[in-house]
């Protein structure tokens, strides 16, 4: 390569090296980088084109019917530098997504998108009045994008009647190949968290926010929460438990109803109301977040011992 050659341009040459977007959220190992290029790869994905997610639905429209301005007689053209590139003009742009209007508010598009797919979902979830029927309309259900990815539902399961409830954010793989949730590893610890306090595991109520697992195990968007958690609810509303054990942030917020770190929603009941039933409920760390850092078990050990204190009232 010549000395004077200009170096290659990240932007033009598909062979140069870019950060992944997104990575920056993610655990340096190599099982998270698999799932979030499965994601990709599901998506569609080929070309990383930024180094961050721009939201193009928040920024200014660009007329493409705009003709140019002519240029004032009184300000002659100048003749571009020596060191700009052939072609370049200094009055242009690069990126019109990338400038902030300042000035006006910016209405958020997105928060309109799916409106009416949570609509649906309150609907047919609300029509059902059983179990067997709210697993057959999800079953039925096309309108969330999860979806179209996932391999298999992933329902509830556990005794109907069931005094507690235990619910995590999103299934696993094994959950998707099984159809079932909590399965591998994640279900295996479950199972010895709630042993701990003499909980059998067949006699409580499992099941996550969300019925089908997002590719990649990456983090569900608000809109697909918003589409599924109807569904969650009317479990709920049909069970009637007097306990809710929520298993890492996703399952808190959505049962909470409440924002902040798990580790600060856990260790205290809170009173909820799910589909016209009140219930009591905790917040602990998910068992895969365990699997990850074993240390924070004993603030697990905590929040079953008030669970457990609670139950013996």
């Amino acid at each position: 390569m010549s000395e004077n050659a200009p170096p290659p341009n990240d932007e033009t040459d598909r062979g140069a090296f870019a950060p992944v977007p997104g990575a920056a959220y993610l655990d340096a190992d190599s099982a998270s980088l698999a799932g979030l290029l499965e994601w990709y790869e599901a998506m569609g994905v080929d070309l990383a084109l930024e180094d961050e997610a721009i939201d193009r639905f928040a920024a200014p429209k660009i007329s493409h019917s705009a003709q140019p301005v002519a240029a004032s007689p009184s300000a002659p053209q100048q003749p571009a530098s020596s060191g700009s590139p052939q072609g370049a003009s200094t009055g242009l742009i690069s990126n019109p997504l990338l400038q902030e209007d300042t000035k006006k508010p910016v209405v958020r598009q997105q928060n309109l998108a799916g409106k009416a797919e949570i609509e649906v979902a309150q609907k047919t979830a609300a029509s059902a009045n059983s179990l067997d029927e709210l697993r057959d309309a999800l079953a039925h259900f096309d309108a969330c994008p999860l979806k179209r990815h996932a391999d298999k539902l992933v329902f509830g399961e556990g005794p109907a009647d069931a005094k507690i409830m235990v619910v995590g954010g999103a299934p696993r793989t094994q959950d998707d190949l099984a159809g079932l949730p909590f399965q591998g590893n994640e279900g295996a610890l479950l199972q010895k968290i709630l042993a701990a306090i003499q909980l059998d595991i067949e006699t409580v109520y499992r099941t996550n926010i969300l019925p089908w697992r997002p590719a990649g195990d990456r983090r569900p968007s608000p809109i697909e929460r918003d589409i599924c958690l109807p569904f969650f609810q009317r479990q709920v509303g049909l069970i009637k438990p007097q306990f809710i054990l929520c298993l890492g942030e996703q399952a808190a917020h959505a049962v909470l109803n409440q924002k902040g770190s798990i580790l600060r929603l856990r260790g205290q009941a809170h009173a909820v109301e799910i589909d016209g039933h009140a219930a009591n409920a905790f917040a602990t760390l998910n068992p895969s977040h365990l699997l990850n850092k074993p240390a924070q078990k004993a603030l697990v050990w905590h929040d079953m011992l008030k669970l457990k204190r609670a139950l013996s009232a």
